[in-house]
């Protein structure tokens, strides 16, 4: 899963090299923890939070099928 959220983010980003995604695994949570540079944290927010909301649905979706529960936390 770390790695389609990883694919999102920098498709996303101007600053590739910036993302940082940090991962915490306990029973059957997985907590991300995404850090991108400054200049590029509206991008992945987005306006309304619209963009972190997507995200968030589709790794949720994912997490549904492998039968864990994920948080993403965008820093």
């Amino acid at each position: 899963m770390k790695e389609i959220l990883e694919h999102i983010v920098k498709s996303l980003v101007r600053d590739k090299n910036s993302v940082v995604i940090n991962e915490e695994v306990n029973d059957k949570l997985v907590r991300y923890v995404v850090s991108v540079a400054k200049e590029d944290y509206g991008r992945i927010i987005g306006h309304g939070g619209k963009i972190a909301n997507s995200i968030r649905n589709i790794m949720g979706a994912i997490a549904t099928i492998k039968d864990v529960k994920v948080i993403v936390d965008i820093k």
